[in-house]
């Protein structure tokens, strides 16, 4: 038995209290004789005797409780002797898919056992797979041989490659304990877009060795598929882009499009270094759901097959609330019906459901007020999109805190405010793209509101950084929020020449958020268009339980997908993500090696430092004070009752 807090102990010392308080009620030395009380006989001296001891048995509860107190004010722990000799192993196992790249998995479980066969019985080890979250796949054990078990059974998955946070979960972990070595075992191809984001100065705890496997050989052959899309010159062909890795000069391929396992159409192509873009003439046959095109298989046979879903059109009816002056949105969605085939007709929003194949757009307070209020909520909770012209009102501010934004009232300025910090990749921003940004940074806005939020995205920032235009994206809601009311008070943009594309554009993308050819990738979070329902696979590389589902779902495994729920069926295509397909290692190996920190104590003085932190996460796992304490109220409750049978 071990103490956290031993200080603590030193308080048992007020048992004496109550003995002092228990001597003081001895019998008196003078004894008085009453002589009506020598009738009273035996009985009266059997119920004196029984007091006695009941006053001995009260004494002992007090002191009980007292110690028992002290003790869990104390923190006890049951902790083993710590042993320089002694060592700890933490396996951090890359498990995303860049490690299908041919040999990369099978050289990191080769690798990880033979760090397991160093240790010896005593020691302890741990499994980390990485993705999609950090997981511990088996805790700190010393039953080495289920780590050895765990570690063979282990796949990879089709996940990103992120390495900041296991590398702290594992350093943080290792810190915790009182062995004499301590070791990180970092099982990685070291890719270079794992390592992004990551602050290479930030060093591993102090005592722990990092041991990496190193970065992997470069593939002799890898192409990727990046995109799929159907051709915008009809439904009988396909747009598809693949990205040509290795080798560095052109390579002979083959690309097929199939309707699961029937080809309909192969053909060979050269790929060039860098993206390749090519159209394969392809009926879409009646009824299918979806088609997948494939490459013959490379150094990573993960990327070398992509989906795309059955296209439908995207809506192009908008829903407007009332305009408190000149209706520019109207007019400016008018103005697209000249473009053939992408023009939208703006409705007013009607006083009833709102359809979910519609988008909308919200301007005035009344729309987040009874009994429109109602309909809003209905529609977002099931997926629809929204376009929101934040005003200020109290009644939009309370809606959208609702849904994890913040709304701030700018300082008014003297000068007009312009926007800067275009996200020039935003699909809102597409009539734009190749082109100058200079008509949208010359917009001049006269009053605004910040915008904060964890889960939004900022599309357009104000001058000093703050959010003006973002998306919204958070537990299967889409919203596009504008932190400005479009009145000519407000902003001069609707006279503006870059207005109606931007407002086409934005719809578009806003409409087109309920379309089957949303370009999914593995880990994204789906909006469903319905609120429970069952996610079914369809063609996947590996067989896929059917999963009940509700609001949304991540899939893990890219393939073909089917959503249905109250008699609706929606299918989906999921990719693998576009960056994983790039092997490449982190440029500067030196920067990994230098994560560890610097020896600077013997082992035992290690130890010395690392028992208190260990012993606190020794305690805080056992809880021993709560059962300390739980017995000391059950002492102080029999205390209670025998006190007051003694006092009668």
């Amino acid at each position: 038995m071990n103490w956290l807090l031993p200080g603590f102990l030193a308080g048992a010392a007020l048992i004496g209290l109550p003995i002092v308080l228990h001597l003081l009620r001895r019998k008196p030395r003078d004894t008085v004789r009453f002589p009506s009380l020598r009738f009273l006989g035996e009985t009266a001296l059997r119920d004196t005797r029984r007091n006695r001891l009941l006053r001995w048995l009260t004494l002992l509860l007090r002191c009980l409780a007292i110690a028992l107190l002290c003790a869990a004010f104390a923190r006890p722990f049951w902790g083993k002797t710590p042993s320089a000799s002694r060592k700890v192993l933490v396996i951090a196992l890359d498990n995303s898919m860049s490690q299908q790249a041919r040999g990369r998995w099978e050289e990191a479980q080769r690798w990880s056992l033979g760090q397991l066969e160093e240790l010896t019985p005593g020691d302890q080890a741990a499994l980390l797979i990485m993705q999609p979250e950090p997981t511990w796949l088996v805790p700190m054990t010393d039953d080495l041989a289920r780590v050895r078990t765990a570690l063979a059974a282990a796949q990879p998955g089709y996940d990103k490659t992120r390495y900041a946070r296991p590398l702290r979960l594992a350093g943080d972990t290792l810190a915790k304990t009182d062995a004499g070595t301590r070791i990180l075992a970092w099982a990685a191809d070291e890719q270079r877009a794992g390592w992004r984001g990551t602050d290479l100065a930030e060093k591993l705890p102090p005592g722990i060795s990092f041991r990496f496997l190193g970065a992997a050989t470069a593939p002799q052959r890898q192409a990727a598929i990046i995109s799929v899309r159907q051709s915008a010159s009809g439904t009988n062909s396909l747009d598809v882009v693949i990205r040509h890795f290795h080798p560095t000069t052109p390579d002979q391929r083959q690309i097929s499009v199939c309707n699961g396992n029937h080809v309909l159409e192969t053909k060979g192509i050269a790929l060039r270094p860098g993206d390749n873009k090519l159209t394969i003439a392809c009926d879409w046959p009646a009824g299918a759901a979806g088609l997948r095109v494939s490459l013959d298989a490379d150094d990573l046979p993960a990327d070398d097959a992509a989906w795309i879903a059955a296209t439908t059109t995207a809506t192009n009816c908008v829903l407007l609330d009332a305009a408190a002056e000149t209706d520019f949105l109207a007019h400016a969605l008018r103005a697209t019906q000249k473009i053939p085939g992408a023009g939208f007709e703006p409705i007013t929003l009607p006083d009833h459901t709102w359809p979910m194949d519609a988008a909308v757009i919200l301007r005035n307070a009344a729309s987040f007020r009874a009994p429109a209020l109602a309909w809003l909520d209905q529609f977002c909770e099931a997926g629809g999109a929204a376009w929101i012209f934040v005003d200020g009102s109290t009644a939009q501010k309370d809606w959208l805190q609702r849904h994890g934004v913040r709304v701030i009232t700018r300082p008014a300025a003297e000068e007009p405010w312009h926007l800067r910090d275009w996200d020039a990749e935003h699909p809102a921003l597409a009539a734009f793209a190749g082109q100058s940004l200079l008509p949208l940074l010359e917009v001049e806005f006269y009053r605004g509101f910040d915008l904060a939020g964890d889960a939004l995205a900022p599309i357009a920032n104000w001058p000093d950084g703050k959010m003006a235009i973002a998306e919204l994206e958070s537990d299967g809601h889409r919203l596009l929020l504008a932190g400005f009311p479009l009145d000519r008070a407000a902003t001069d943009w609707p006279a503006q020449a870059s207005f109606v594309p931007f407002v086409h554009c934005a719809t578009r993308w806003l409409g087109a958020v309920k379309d089957t050819h949303t370009d999914w990738r593995v880990g994204d979070a789906i909006p469903l268009p319905d609120n429970a329902g069952t996610w079914h696979a369809l063609d996947t590389p590996t067989p896929q339980k059917d999963l009940a589902v509700t609001g949304t779902v991540r899939p893990m495994v890219p393939g073909l997908y089917e959503f249905s729920g109250n008699g609706v069926k929606k299918t989906f295509a999921v990719n693998t993500p576009v960056e994983e397909s790039d092997l490449s290692p982190w440029p500067n190996p030196d920067q990994l090696a230098s994560l560890e920190s610097p020896a600077s104590a013997p082992a035992n003085v290690r130890i010395a430092a690392a028992l208190p932190t260990a012993w606190a996460a020794a305690e805080n796992r056992q809880r021993l004070w709560w059962w300390l304490l739980a017995v000391g109220g059950c002492a102080l409750l029999a205390e209670l009752a025998l006190a007051n049978r003694t006092t009668r």
